[in-house]
């Protein structure tokens, strides 16, 4: 999908409607129109990529801007195909979702679809709908009808918001009563929006929804804004709302650095590592740290004219580290990384006081007790040998087994102990 709406060096991936309708790249434009110079066209980028979806023509509504008009509709799920429309209402008729499948039908201007999804219901809701919807499609407004359809609306449950728009539009008749109803989602409205509303009111409406969902933080809001840069300030009034960091991060590390840098979508990333870090989540943070690396990497042309990758997030330095139980410090032999407020155990008085290189224990000692403190490692489950030491049926184990009782001397023991200790490791 990324890929489908990059045209001739033009990137609108993660691009929102509010971007798409006022051709609003972002300030970061010299990413997005890699290796062009002058003002990109942006509408001949929008056709090709309306004739690249195959996306169906709109004929509800005049517009200057019909290929803009059609890419929005694509991106909040509207301007739908005809056998996409079936599809989707067949769907979700299926699913006893009756009265969101015939608003869906009636938004695209089928209202004989709309009729069967309703009567396919099995509440006295369905029926009512069905009844005042064919009504509507004959042309009846008398003074009985619209008793009935105030009695109807009585009866329809407020948690039921499609069945509220499918009467509002029955008894109004206009699509702009509908996008009034602040109950119906988001998107629905945007959808409404674009196949309706013309061009000056739409753009006036888009401008408002997006500053509303900025401004209350609402994520609903995101077909408008898409991840784009307009995103950062709707997720920061999201977490102050809702304290959920999670998904915005991981949000927003699609796009930031890798189509413009932010420092608060920086600081975002780095607060969320140390949470994943505090609660000892090592490997969902090293799975972030990759994937957020990766999707900062961007295609830039090298000398010989191939595009490379080249990621705009550096990647996180190589961590592999054992740390004792006890002090929950690393396990590191290097003397000048030991702590000076926490001795380690003195070496015991023995004539065998061989050392390994790098360890401040002798060679019987090295990697079975913490440096830090001198805890000895715990034992295995299974086997109840102290980890770090030579498994006795491994090759190099054995090897150092019977170096140990053969006595073959320092030299043999050491190299064989060693070996086995970079196995184990």
């Amino acid at each position: 999908m990324e890929e489908s709406l990059v045209v001739r060096g033009i990137d609108l991936s993660y691009l929102g409607v509010y971007n798409i309708w006022n051709d609003d790249l972002g300030t970061e434009k010299s990413i997005r129109i890699s290796g062009m110079s002058g003002n990109p066209d942006i509408l001949y980028a929008i056709e090709a990529i309306c004739r690249r979806l195959d996306l169906p023509g709109l004929t509800s509504v005049e517009s200057s801007l019909p290929a803009h008009r059609r890419l929005c509709l694509h991106l909040c799920g509207f301007g739908l195909s005809r056998e996409e429309l079936d599809a989707s209402t067949e769907a979700l008729a299926g699913q006893g979702r009756h009265t969101k499948a015939a608003a869906l039908a009636l938004a695209h201007g089928d209202v004989k679809k709309a009729l069967v999804a309703l009567q396919k219901g099995s509440t006295s809701t369905h029926r009512e709908l069905s009844l005042a919807l064919a009504g509507f499609s004959q042309g009846t407004n008398d003074e009985s009808w619209t008793s009935a359809i105030a009695s109807i609306e009585t009866s329809i449950p407020s948690t039921d918001v499609y069945a509220l728009a499918i009467l509002t539009y029955v008894r109004t008749g206009s699509w702009p009563s509908v996008l009034a109803e602040t109950y119906l989602p988001l998107y629905y409205r945007i959808g409404v929006a674009l196949l309706y509303i013309p061009d000056p009111d739409l753009t006036t409406y888009i401008s408002t929804l997006t500053t509303e969902c900025i401004h209350h933080g609402d994520i609903e809001g995101l077909p408008l804004t898409g991840l784009s840069e307009q995103a950062v300030p709707l997720f920061q009034n999201y977490i102050l709302k809702y304290h959920d960091l999670q998904s915005a991060i991981l949000a927003i590390s699609h796009t930031s650095p890798r189509y413009f840098p932010s420092s608060l979508v920086d600081i975002w990333r780095a607060e969320y590592r140390h949470r994943l870090n505090a609660h000892r989540l090592f490997i969902p943070r090293v799975r972030f740290d990759a994937g957020a690396t990766k999707l900062s990497s961007s295609a830039t042309a090298s000398s010989n004219g191939a595009k490379q990758q080249s990621p705009a997030l550096a990647p996180a330095a190589r961590q592999v580290s054992l740390k004792c139980n006890n002090c929950d410090s690393a396990m590191d032999r290097n003397p000048a990384h030991v702590s000076s407020t926490s001795a380690p155990l003195a070496p015991p008085t023995t004539t065998t006081t061989t050392r390994t290189a790098g360890s401040i224990f002798p060679d019987h000692r090295a990697g079975t007790v913490c440096p830090k403190c001198g805890k000895h490692m715990p034992r295995c489950v299974v086997c109840m040998l102290w980890l770090g030491m030579p498994d006795p049926h491994s090759k190099g184990g054995a090897q150092a087994s019977a170096e140990k009782v053969g006595g073959d001397g320092k030299k043999g023991k050491g190299k064989g102990r060693g070996r086995q200790l970079m196995q184990d490791f």
